[in-house]
């Protein structure tokens, strides 16, 4: 990654220029690139999957997701640490996705809150058209995309109405046996007239404390989840699209702020705290227009979004809250070039963040300032066989951290092959650079940097986030491999993706209130309650590397399909030794296998499988414990009484065998020589009916 490179600038200044001003001269020349190529528009996707990384609405229902931690239940390179709602944090082929781009419907989610609250997007599966992962780099990502990105879609009215429907209704209510949970929901959705259609949405789920496997009880993990949706939205099936929506999602319950059997640790062991009463709320805007003619040049998006997210602590007040506003704005447009095909994208994206504490409501507090302004171009050509990707990136990035500021610029490029060899054969291989200006610490702790006492680096000036990926491996796709008109997709890859100068903090105490410290850690200088402190920020020295790698296969025929993937990944330092589990950064875990499997028996009944095995972790540093291994078994059914979806009864166990387990990537803390970790729900019976009119 080059910080102070003019020529590339200008290059990729010059580029966007070029293709961001062709949607102003498309219509008057139109007519001209119609007669002149025969070339219709191809679909090359950013991160496009042959098997499908990401989850469809289908899985979702068919698995009954009750939140989003859920969404990634049959998929190995995506797994949920921590137990409870309070302390769960998304990991994407080993990487936490505080350094991955996570964003609803184009609005990004940015940083945690407080310890993670706020870094797992709340959100209603109901909701979901798609939920993409893309682990790979591109330019046209979007910001801070270390690790990749994570893409949330929600719905329009058109994707819940058949053709000839003006108007429809969907209510749904269910019951999970873990947490005890209730959930219903209830979305009306309508034509407008035109291409015009509407869609308002409510749901609702409330959690008692989870059942672990063997019997036991995981305290002060339930809560209440709200969802509510509005959105308008103009879909025709060329030409301008239009979509407008506000989003609003709130998580509240009792739980630890902080401290032991918070984030970290198991709660129903050791506390260093009572809990109090919390509520999470997010409120996102967006607007989206997308212009899609005839003409293969124009492929015009522009978004803007301002999401509002805030978490407050109820016995005293306190409020954490992040106000991020931004937006995008791209073009692709395809064209021949002698035997070669090309479709480049081009485009700008820009958000700030502000970030503020009330503390015990005595007065907003601004404790962060962040903004980032990306300019890109990504180019895709296939020629015959070869298919060649190539972008670059440039960021210019300034991150407030109380008296210091981290700022500066930054040129990512990447590139990325793939040729086809013989016999359904492909071989693969890419590299990419990517920058995040903003630093993982949480919004909260940031209020507690004191200018005199907070070690900041040294005294040395901070550096930008950045990352290196690399990745290659071999895809096969097939048919009438076992039987006639089967389908088969096969993929084997080794990745890697090298993360330094990640912007975190560094003290012993490891929390800013120094009240729930015994009097042996607590810092000196600050022993009142009323004075939190962070000791210490700096830029990690040691870069970690997150590498393995990981197999995807697919198989089906008529009504059955199955598909397998499997993950081995570790986070080692330059050296190869294990680092283990690292706050908001990443980790590494046993070997993990998910075969899922869906059989529509008849057209009124669909059944399904899912296996997640999971391998003993012993390859860890001295400071934390080996992990067992654990195998889950999950089975559903899905059956529409009427013969029609205007009813849908579902049935789901996940668990089925009451395993008692935890994930690996859970943190863990040892007390009086035994190690406490979180443990996940044991055997949970699901149940929901679905009616449609």
């Amino acid at each position: 990654m080059n910080t102070h490179e003019p020529t590339a600038v200008r290059l990729l200044g010059a580029l966007l220029a070029a293709a961001v001003s062709v949607p102003a001269g498309a219509a008057e020349e139109g007519d001209e690139h119609a007669s002149s190529t025969s070339l219709s528009p191809v679909r090359i996707e950013a991160g496009g999957d042959p098997l499908g990384r990401g989850v469809a609405s289908e899985a979702l229902q068919r698995r009954q997701a009750s939140s989003s931690a859920e969404i990634f239940r049959g998929e190995a390179s995506a797994g949920v640490g921590g137990g409870s709602r309070n302390a769960q944090r998304l990991y994407l082929r080993g990487v936490e996705s505080n350094n991955l781009n996570v964003t609803v419907d184009g609005a990004r989610q940015g940083r945690d809150l407080h310890q993670h609250r706020g870094g797992l997007t709340g959100l209603d599966p109901d909701l979901l058209r798609a939920a993409d992962l893309d682990p790979r780099p591109a330019a046209d990502q979007g910001p801070g995309a270390l690790g990749g990105s994570v893409r949330f879609e929600t719905v329009d009215a058109q994707d819940l109405l058949d053709p000839d429907e003006e108007t429809g209704a969907r209510l749904r209510a269910g019951y999970a046996s873990a947490d005890e949970a209730e959930r219903g929901s209830a979305t009306a959705f309508g034509r407008l007239g035109g291409d015009w259609g509407a869609l308002a949405h409510i749901g609702a789920v409330n959690r008692d404390d989870y059942r672990v496997g063997g019997g036991d009880t995981m305290p002060y993990s339930g809560g209440r989840d709200r969802d509510y949706l509005a959105r308008i939205s103009r879909v025709p099936a060329s030409g301008h699209q239009l979509r407008l929506g506000v989003q609003r999602n709130t998580f509240e319950g009792d739980h630890h702020y902080g401290s032991w059997g918070s984030d970290f640790g198991d709660p129903s062991e050791t506390t260093r705290q009572d809990p109090v009463g919390q509520e999470q709320r997010r409120d996102t805007w967006t607007a989206e227009h997308r212009y899609r003619p005839a003409d293969p040049h124009v492929d015009w998006q522009a978004r803007v979004y301002r999401n509002d997210n805030r978490l407050e602590r109820q016995d005293d007040n306190t409020t954490t809250r992040a106000v991020e506003q931004g937006g995008d704005l791209r073009n692709t447009f395809t064209l021949d070039a002698g035997p070669t095909r090309h479709r480049l994208t081009a485009g700008f994206d820009y958000y700030t963040e502000d970030g503020r504490s009330d503390p015990h409501g005595g007065g907003s507090r601004l404790s962060h300032q962040s903004r980032n302004f990306g300019a890109f171009v990504q180019n895709r050509m296939a020629w015959e066989r070869l298919r060649l990707s190539a972008g670059l990136r440039y960021d210019d990035y300034v991150t407030d951290l109380q008296e210091e500021t981290l700022q500066g610029d930054a040129v990512s490029p990447n590139f990325s092959a793939e040729y086809d060899l013989t016999a359904g054969w492909t071989a693969f291989a890419g590299y990419g650079e990517a920058v995040s200006g903003a630093g993982i610490l949480p919004i909260g702790w940031l209020a507690y940097i004191d200018d005199e006492e907070t070690n900041l680096n040294d005294g040395e000036p901070f550096e930008a986030e950045e990352s290196r990926r690399r990745e290659g491996g071999l895809r096969y796709q097939g048919r009438d491999l076992i039987t006639a008109r089967d389908r088969f997709d096969f993929e084997a890859t080794l990745f890697e993706t090298r993360i330094k100068n990640s912007v975190e903090r560094d003290d012993p105490w490891g929390t800013p209130h120094q009240h729930n410290l015994p009097p042996d850690r607590r810092h000196d200088a600050f022993w009142d309650e009323d004075a939190p402190l962070v000791g210490g920020v700096r830029n990690r020295p040691d870069p970690v590397r997150l590498r393995g790698y990981e197999l995807r296969a697919a198989w089906g025929v008529g009504p059955y399909d199955a598909r397998l993937s499997f993950l081995s990944a570790e986070a080692v330092d330059d050296d190869g030794d294990p680092v283990g589990v690292i706050r908001r950064l990443g980790g590494g875990g046993g070997d993990r296998l998910v075969f899922d499997q869906r059989w529509a028996a008849h057209e009124t009944l669909t059944l399904g499988y899912t296996l997640t095995w999971v391998g003993d972790h012993t390859d860890v540093p001295d400071d934390e414990p080996e992990r067992d291994g654990y195998q889950l078994h999950d089975v559903q059914a899905e059956w529409q009484p009427w013969a029609d979806d205007r009813l849908t009864l579902a049935l789901a166990v996940n668990n089925l065998f009451d395993e008692q387990y935890a994930e690996h990537t859970s943190l863990a803390v040892e007390e009086n020589d035994e190690w406490q970790i979180r443990d996940e729900p044991g055997r949970d019976v699901r149940v929901t009916g679905t009616l449609r009119f």
